[in-house]
């Protein structure tokens, strides 16, 4: 069997076992909290039909498998116009074992190899290649947005902060606020010239095989600065890093990713509040926020589980067992209670209340998966309606007070997506990077 048609070939039992009920579309009923939100997948809201659901890309890769349809570009768009946040997988995984992430993934990469990768997708890929970054920008300006705060990069520090290309070049304030907050509390650090992309842009498109240079030169990279522990703000990277580098790592460059310990920003300050080195100066007109969870640190974030392997068969032909028992990715397992913990130390400094779609069924901001760069309408449609329901929760929570509502997330993409639909939407909230919400208010 070809190469490509492989990636078809490991899911013949979500071919067979997806029954078409739906329920990728929404959240579980007993999570269903609201009416008007209760979608789960920004890719069947903008689609409208079935293909574009988690079921509809299965029969999509079932079609394809069983050689019923042919690759073309239309059927390439139905595949990428997913952001791959996962929604779908955790709702399906509620009641029914499937693994219907790992097959639009599979089945992405498969017409990706067959007839290439969406023109905007290769030009970013293209720009990493020449700059080592999707934006094109020069690389030896990676790590000036340092230079516009306090803190010092310690070439001898065991920590290693991983700006990632966004943060870098896009969402400069973001990397600052966290080097601050670092600074702020005594966390020594480094930073490197020789970081490249972690890959998140290129993968993510389809483009795998062309993603895996700057999977294992990172790696090598963390192994020659002798690097032990890894923080980052980005959720792409962070993803990367705990969830998917595993699978596209030789032996030995996977002995080396087992001696790095990961963590996202927002865990580094949990942690400094629990011990007491930040603390949050008290306010008399309390701002009202709510907490948009980054796909990629809540679902993506789950930790990496290997590949199965055992034998599976068929009880009275129709139930099937694996042998050893198969270990899931249900997406419950992510970066949930770290921000909340944040926000509920900072009850005397703002009010904090819940969307509805929130920890592993939390709706899409529409920027990942490489959505924003090829189909910015999408992406748009998906912003819309999460700050929809963020404005509704916040007005419900300020009606008679006169104070700021905000809007909070811990994604340079989510940053991004969400300031271009407020800006395009004229709503009365604002946005802002939980790392600069903390940096913001905490006792100087």
């Amino acid at each position: 069997m070809e190469e490509s048609k492989k990636l078809l070939d490991k899911h013949t039992d979500e071919y067979w076992r997806c029954a078409r009920c739906s329920l990728c579309k929404w959240p579980p009923l007993a999570q269903i909290k609201s009416a008007k939100f209760s979608s789960i997948c920004c890719s069947m809201d903008y689609g409208y039909f079935h293909p574009w659901s988690g079921g509809g890309k299965i029969v999509i890769g079932a079609s394809l498998y069983y050689d019923r349809v042919k690759i073309t570009e239309e059927v390439r768009d139905t595949i990428l116009q997913c952001t791959l946040c996962g929604a779908c997988d955790a709702s399906c995984k509620y009641s029914t074992d499937l693994e219907v992430l790992d097959t639009i993934f599979d089945v992405r990469q498969h017409v990706v190899e067959k007839i290439g990768p969406h023109p905007a997708h290769k030009k970013y890929a293209d720009a990493a290649e020449k700059y080592n970054n999707p934006y094109g920008e020069p690389h030896e300006n990676r790590q000036e947005w340092i230079n516009k705060t306090s803190a010092k990069s310690n070439p001898n520090s065991k920590t290693l902060f991983f700006t990632g290309c966004t943060a870098s070049y896009r969402q400069q304030d973001m990397a600052q606020a966290s080097v601050e907050i670092l600074n702020a509390i005594d966390y020594e650090f480094q930073v490197s010239m020789d970081e490249i992309c972690c890959g998140s842009p290129i993968y993510r498109s389809g483009q795998v095989g062309t993603s895996k240079k700057y999977i294992q030169s990172n790696i090598e990279l963390f192994n020659r600065l002798g690097i032990e522990e890894i923080i980052t703000a980005c959720p792409g990277c962070y993803a990367m890093f705990v969830a998917e580098y595993p699978h596209q790592l030789d032996e030995t460059h996977f002995e080396m990713w087992k001696k790095i310990k990961f963590r996202h920003m927002v865990e580094i300050i949990e942690e400094a509040i629990r011990k007491k080195n930040i603390e949050f100066e008290e306010s008399d007109k309390k701002p009202i926020i709510t907490y948009h969870d980054p796909c990629h640190l809540g679902r993506g974030a789950e930790p990496y589980v290997s590949e199965w392997k055992g034998t599976k068969k068929k009880v009275y032909n129709q139930i099937t067992v694996y042998d050893p028992p198969k270990i899931y990715r249900r997406g419950g397992k992510g970066v949930y209670d770290a921000p909340r913990n944040i926000f509920k130390r900072m009850n005397k400094t703002l009010e904090f209340v819940e969307m509805f779609r929130i920890n592993e069924y939390a709706y899409c901001c529409g920027s990942g998966g490489g959505v924003k760069a090829a189909y910015p309408e999408m992406a748009m449609l998906a912003a819309t309606n999460r700050l929809e329901e963020a404005e509704f929760v916040l007005n419900e929570a300020s009606k008679e007070k006169n104070v700021e509502k905000i809007i909070v997330s811990a994604c340079p993409f989510c940053k991004t997506n969400f300031e271009n639909g407020l800006l395009e939407a004229g709503k009365d909230i604002q946005y802002k990077d939980i790392n600069q919400l903390v940096l913001e208010l905490m006792k100087k």
